[in-house]
This record gives structure tokens, C-alpha cells and sequence, in this order.
């Protein structure tokens, strides 16, 4: 009889021993393998919401900011501004979407409506509204980027530059 005691106590000793380590080692072991369970980085998605196609005037660029939410880790960024595109809405719906930086040393991009041009004022760069080069010391045309437009929203590949 002492010795069934004794295993008995043995027993539930090492199943309360157990049970006990495992409580403290489960949430370790969860930190540890979370990064391989879970996405831990996300926010740098190919395509982009900029607007509703409402938004864009037909002919008239239109520049916009382009944010998006980004997760890193533990820390999540909600609005983080990416950079900013000239959006051209055409009479058939489709978009242009330009970068607001120069093709030839980086400088921002402005739309002057006086004379329906985008000018560069760093070294007097001229580009027409479909972003080919009229003057200045451009390379080539303004850069521009993917679009598609799903229920009425525009989206930019924000990531290819073309």
C-alpha cells in the first residue's frame, strides 16, 4: 500500500511538474517560432489604392499621394506616405500615371497649367501631358507607372517604374 501511495504521489507530482513548465514554456516557444507562423511584414504590395476614378479629371493631371500601410515586425505604420504620382485621366477612361521626380537628376516635377506643360525647375526641363520630353537635359520622357482601376478605384504599381 505505501509504495501505490508513493508511485500515485510520484505521478500526479510530475504531471503538476510538467504541467507547470509547460505553462511557462509555451508562451516562449510561441515568441519564438511567431515570425515563421505569422506575416510579419507587409505593406509592399505591387499595386496600390490612390483614389476613386471619380477623383481624376478628365485631361487635367492631378497630383497624388501615395500611402500605404506597412507592418514590420511588431510595429504597424497606418498612412505612411510612400511619394506622390501626376495623375492624367483620358476621355476613354484609362490613366497615365507619371512620377513627380525628373528622369534627369530627380528634382520635383510641377504641372504649369498657363502653358499645359510640366516643367522641371532645376535645369529647365519641359515635358507635354503624355510625359515625352519637349526640352531640357532629360534622357527621356517622365517615368510612369502601371494602373488598374477594380470598382471604380484606381490602383498604381507603385514599386515598377516604366
Amino acid at each position: 500500500m505505501e509504495k501505490s501511495r508513493r508511485s500515485f504521489l510520484k505521478i500526479i507530482s510530475n504531471i503538476l511538474g510538467g504541467t507547470l513548465v509547460a505553462g511557462i514554456l509555451a508562451p516562449i516557444i510561441g515568441l519564438i517560432i511567431h515570425p515563421w507562423l505569422k506575416e510579419t511584414v507587409y505593406g509592399t504590395e505591387d499595386f496600390i489604392g490612390i483614389g476613386k476614378l471619380d477623383d481624376f479629371p478628365v485631361g487635367i493631371p492631378k497630383k497624388v499621394a501615395v500611402t500605404s500601410s506597412k507592418m514590420d515586425a511588431w510595429n504597424i505604420f497606418e498612412g505612411l506616405v510612400m511619394g506622390s504620382v501626376w495623375v492624367i485621366r483620358q476621355k476613354d477612361d484609362s490613366l497615365k500615371v507619371f512620377s513627380t521626380n525628373c528622369p534627369h537628376l530627380g528634382c520635383g516635377i510641377d504641372w504649369a497649367n498657363d502653358v499645359s506643360r510640366f516643367l522641371c525647375p532645376c535645369h529647365e526641363g519641359v515635358f507635354d501631358v503624355n510625359g515625352k520630353t519637349i526640352s531640357g537635359p532629360a534622357p527621356r520622357g517622365m517615368y510612369s507607372y502601371r494602373t488598374k482601376v477594380e470598382n471604380n478605384t484606381v490602383f498604381v504599381d507603385y514599386k515598377n517604374i516604366t
